[in-house]
């Protein structure tokens, strides 16, 4: 019995010994094929430049581009933002909306109960998807974000500005016609700056990279994906560089507004005071309205809440000719929730103390 025991022993120690080398040896070999923040791994096989439009609205817009990323199998989300702003109101505008959307799978068509040829009476009807024939998944919103810029840049030929947006954000349109000349810079993207962003590497974690698709241990500053405000000629700057690159990194704000932003050398306009990360402070915006107050937030997300599109433009337009500017004593980020602790977009822990509603 004892020479067997220790000849498993044996076995077992010679196994681990070489587990360990091999392992050594394999590590040694992924980190000299770890590529730098600038060179980032091809998530499929489609070029940025070789998408083919499925549906591809025309654009007469002579001030705006607007942009919306938008999942093909969820069109409550859509049709919100159309109840909010209709197309006739923003043609009115000088605006033109398309909302971008890649293809589902047949599983899933099936989950969502969304298939293709609801997508094309969609498309009918309200003639502002631009579809592109890719999968749509989190794995291809680059694909997204760079068919929206190209689509506007080539097609949306007399607007002055692009705006790009997610179809789960909230904006109050008409306060930001009026600061676009203040706060656009031709030469920059403007939008909510996010610096020394740190990548995650727990697997887990619908977020996590690992370092063969992105090396460094920061990411370039970016914009958010949440709004941002670019000019036509930087649009057209950063997908003619993805396209001559070859380069795709799949988190689409990090790679479009980041790392080619950052190769191009294109300068960052913080607009971060525009922009909530909490909705409850739009809530509270909102009911401000019955002192005729308006909001400093021009940005924030839904909450879950697809409605919050068509209240949050009720309150925006009303209080766009009714209401008065606040004191900076009576801001809603200092009298509607006294303890918020926001570090940025991506991560946020929300405590909320005493809510004081104007």
């Amino acid at each position: 019995m004892l020479p067997k025991l220790g000849f498993l022993l044996l076995f077992i120690c010679i196994a681990c010994v070489l587990f360990v080398v091999f392992t050594e040896k394999d590590l040694r070999s992924q980190k000299k094929n770890i590529v730098s923040s600038q060179a980032t791994i091809k998530v499929t096989g489609k070029s940025s430049g070789n998408i083919k439009l499925i549906f591809k609205p025309l654009c007469n817009a002579t001030l705006l581009a607007w942009i919306v990323t938008s999942y093909a199998g969820n069109p409550s989300a859509r049709s919100a933002l159309r109840r909010a702003y209709t197309n006739e109101e923003l043609q009115t505008l000088g605006i033109r909306r398309v909302f971008l959307l890649g293809m589902l799978d047949n599983n899933t068509e099936r989950k969502s109960h969304v298939s293709q040829n609801a997508l094309l009476d969609e498309s009918r009807r309200f003639n502002d998807i631009l579809q592109g024939d890719f999968v749509d998944a989190y794995r291809n919103l680059t694909y997204k974000h760079l068919m929206g810029l190209r689509w506007a840049v080539n097609n949306c030929k007399h607007v002055q500005y692009i705006i790009k947006m997610d179809d789960d954000i909230v904006i109050n349109i008409y306060d930001i016609l009026d600061k676009l000349h203040d706060i656009v810079d031709e030469n920059s993207l403007t939008g909510y700056a996010l610096k020394n962003m740190i990548p995650v590497r727990v697997v887990v974690n619908k977020w996590y990279v690992n370092e063969i698709e992105y090396a460094d241990n920061t990411y370039p500053d970016f914009v958010s994906g949440w709004m941002y405000i670019a000019h036509p000629k930087i649009a057209s700057r950063l997908i003619d560089y993805a396209e001559s690159s070859n380069k795709y990194f799949w988190i689409d704000d990090v790679f479009v507004t980041g790392i080619l932003r950052q190769a191009l050398n294109i300068k960052i306009q913080d607009i971060s005071e525009l922009y909530t990360t909490d909705y409850r402070y739009l809530e509270c915006c909102m009911k401000g309205r019955k002192s005729l107050l308006k909001c400093e937030f021009l940005v924030g997300p839904n909450g879950g809440d697809i409605e919050m599109q068509v209240k949050f433009k009720k309150f925006a337009q009303f209080c766009h000719i009714n209401c008065s500017i606040r004191a900076k004593t009576n801001l809603v980020s200092k009298t509607c929730v006294t303890a918020y602790k926001e570090p940025n977009l991506h991560e946020g822990i929300v405590q909320i103390n005493n809510i004081s509603i104007l």
